[in-house]
């Protein structure tokens, strides 16, 4: 059984840190893609916290009433005027 002695990888220019390798657009698509998560979870957070609220106070996944909808509606507007 032979083994063979691997050395260590020639440097070039992007891995020495000397040379411009790398553009900025993958940066800055990369940036807007994380702007845009952020963003979106805090856009779309709400309607799920609505969503779970309204079946917990319906009693159940199929329970969902009129009054629950309204309880859940009435319960966040005064908690945004109190606050």
């Amino acid at each position: 059984m032979t083994s063979a002695v691997a050395g260590p990888a020639a440097e070039t220019s992007a891995s020495n840190g000397h040379g411009n390798a790398h553009s900025t657009a993958g940066f800055k698509s990369l940036m807007l893609g994380s702007i845009g998560v952020v963003y979106g979870d805090i856009g779309t957070s709400p309607l799920y916290a609505l969503r779970e609220a309204v079946t917990a106070a319906g009693g159940g996944p199929g329970g969902v009433t009129t009054q629950a909808v309204l309880g859940v509606l009435s319960l966040i507007l005064w908690a945004l005027i109190v606050w």
